[in-house]
């Protein structure tokens, strides 16, 4: 099943972007949806300052997620909004 939302970001507390727990697995894009700013992706602790990917405006990157994995963001400026995509990873027969 694939998801998607329009998620605003705060720039002082990170937002998760994956479902809370264990999940099966999934293929999640994210867009800089702004004319401005940057959006800090990264796990838990993720900052403006500490951070594994900055996404720049109107770019996107996507990843393969492990079930145990999570994702966060936080915005350099309040109120950035990301794109989230999110399609849950198949099983094999």
């Amino acid at each position: 099943m694939t998801m998607h939302a329009l998620i605003t970001l705060s720039d002082t507390v990170a937002t998760r972007l994956t479902p809370n727990g264990v999940h099966s697995g999934m293929d999640i894009t994210l867009q800089n949806t702004n004319t401005t700013g940057y959006i800090f992706i990264g796990g838990e602790g993720v900052t403006t300052s500490n951070y594994g990917y900055r996404l720049s405006v109107n770019n996107s990157v996507a990843w393969e997620l492990p079930g145990k994995d999570a994702l966060y963001a936080i915005a350099d400026t309040n109120g950035l909004t990301v794109a989230v995509t999110k399609t849950n990873l198949e099983g094999g027969s």
